[in-house]
């Protein structure tokens, strides 16, 4: 019963940072409409994959393609605030490799481990460089009021947690058959972590624009 409350608050978790983008959404940037396009697809997959499992379906098809998207919106929403072409050409390849992996090496109706994990590294990697040249150049006095260093937070978090939670997934549901459900109350807390530096990010990018001055 605990699990599924807690699946339940995961996928709920969702509703805040969505209905802040989607309410301002005419004032959002380039990138945070990135954002909250990933979170309209987070709230879907979800509801596909509740609907899948409760009729005895493979939900896996539904969760390798929401990864994909939601690797590629994170992805445009960093290009957008710094474009580097040998980040662009690392990103194509990740994408033709994902769609390899989907369709031929561990199909669809199978946990995509290997795109996953390589995924969470190369979003660390963007949330890192991000920081990194946030740090180094100190655009503005406060840079905690920048939306763009809590959606950096998010991925730390997020894809931090579920690097080594992917990365030992497919062996433990192999040898270790009952730590399934712990590996995926893990995510389920991590992915309520992450929507809380989302809403904090749509947050900070309401308040910067209805404040005076």
């Amino acid at each position: 019963m605990k699990f599924i409350l807690l699946d339940h608050i995961s996928s709920f978790s969702v509703l805040i940072p969505l209905f802040l983008g989607l309410s301002q959404w005419k004032r959002l940037s380039i990138g945070l409409k990135f954002v909250a396009i990933m979170l309209i697809c987070s709230a879907l997959a979800d509801g596909l994959s509740y609907y899948f499992v409760s009729n005895n379906l493979n939900s896996w098809p539904i969760v390798n393609i929401y990864f994909m998207v939601q690797f590629a919106l994170l992805y445009l929403v960093f290009s957008y605030n710094s474009s580097n072409k040998y980040i662009r050409v690392f990103f194509l390849g990740f994408i033709l490799f994902c769609l390899i992996n989907y369709f031929v090496i561990q199909s669809p109706f199978k946990f995509n481990s290997t795109s996953s994990y390589l995924g969470a590294l190369f979003m660390l990697l963007l949330a890192l460089f991000y920081l990194y040249r946030l740090f180094r150049e100190l655009p503005v006095e406060r840079v905690q009021d920048l939306p763009m260093l809590w959606i950096a937070f998010a991925i730390l978090i997020y894809f931090g947690g579920t690097l080594f939670l992917f990365l030992f997934n497919n062996y433990l549901i192999t040898n270790e058959p009952g730590t399934h459900s712990v590996i995926w109350i893990l995510h389920n807390m991590l992915n309520v972590a992450k929507n809380v530096f989302l809403s904090i990010a749509l947050w900070k990018h309401y308040k910067q624009r209805t404040s005076p001055g």
